[in-house]
């Protein structure tokens, strides 16, 4: 069912067939889509929003030959490994030691060069830092990821049978070593950030910790659950198996109709949404039973 179809089922089912409410059927369509109906089961994630990301590897160190005194600063380096969105730890700075301990987002704005950023995209301004001398180096930290993660179901490193262990910035700060340089086996604790942009534009990064081996390219694997946006376009279609498109119809119906909105049979609308809502959540707990049966439990237990 497109969001063309809904907010037209929605009008007409209110007394509007001319569409008069419609900027506020699309923002009540939205809510019930994606704050009611895709958190509809307390317990676990929605099955159908577990995505797979297996094509982030480490990296090798980034050996630092110059630093500029600028906004934004930018970064040379002897070799080319990072991209764009890369996170790295920055340490053995002579000179311009303002960069050093710091974590930090790259972009790469050529061949061996890196413009630095805050991990919420803030260009960093190196104009008043102390001239960069000598030495340093980037160090592979985490990744910008390139879909929106509402959660990290599981990570692990491909071959390696441990899965890596959520770390706390409490624990990264009562314990420092934590941060320090690369070890000969492979990180074995993560933390997923968002951040927001002024524009309000959000960003997940994945950090791992510690660093990995700086010559051994690490392949990561993320089962994760998909963060998805709000429909807007005519020919959207919301992420939820078809036969509960009705239910953000209903919903959005008995939601309006609490708003005081004069409906044909106003108290069914309530009652037809409960049965589907708890319809959604059934099949959701079959699904896991199904298909993962080690969550067949309480996803957080």
């Amino acid at each position: 069912m497109q969001f063309s179809t809904i907010y037209g089922d929605v009008c007409t089912a209110i007394g509007d067939p001319q569409q008069v409410r419609l900027a506020e059927v699309k923002a009540v369509i939205n809510t019930v889509y994606l704050n009611e109906l895709l958190n509809a089961d307390p317990m676990r994630p929605m099955y159908w929003l577990r995505s797979l990301n297996d094509s982030i590897s480490t990296k090798s160190l980034g050996g630092i030959t110059a630093i500029s005194k600028a906004n934004p600063c930018v970064v040379t380096t002897s070799t080319d490994p990072f991209a764009t969105g890369d996170i790295v730890s920055i340490y053995g700075i002579v000179g311009m030691t303002q960069l050093n301990n710091r974590v930090v987002k790259l972009t790469r704005t050529s061949a061996n060069n890196y413009s630095l950023a805050n991990l919420d995209g803030t260009a960093i301004d190196s104009s008043n830092f102390t001239a960069w001398s000598s030495l340093g180096g980037l160090y592979h930290r985490g990744v910008t990821l390139s879909n929106a993660v509402r959660s990290i179901l599981s990570v692990n490193w491909i071959g390696y049978a441990t899965p890596l262990t959520i770390i706390t910035a409490k624990e990264l700060e009562e314990n420092t070593s934590w941060w320090g340089s690369d070890t000969s086996t492979p990180p074995t604790r993560y933390q997923h950030i968002k951040t927001l942009s002024a524009a309000g534009v959000e960003s997940d990064m994945i950090l791992w910790f510690m660093l990995p081996p700086s010559l051994t390219n690490l392949q990561l694997r993320i089962w994760y659950e998909s963060s998805p946006v709000e429909l807007s376009a005519t020919t959207d279609y919301p992420i939820l198996p078809v036969q509960f498109h009705s239910a953000i119809v209903s919903g959005s119906v008995a939601r309006l109709g609490e708003n005081k909105t004069q409906l044909e049979a106003g108290p069914i609308w309530p009652q037809v949404y409960k049965m589907q809502r708890d319809a959604l959540i059934d099949y959701n707990r079959k699904l896991w039973k199904e298909y993962d049966p080690q969550r067949s439990k309480p996803y957080l237990s």
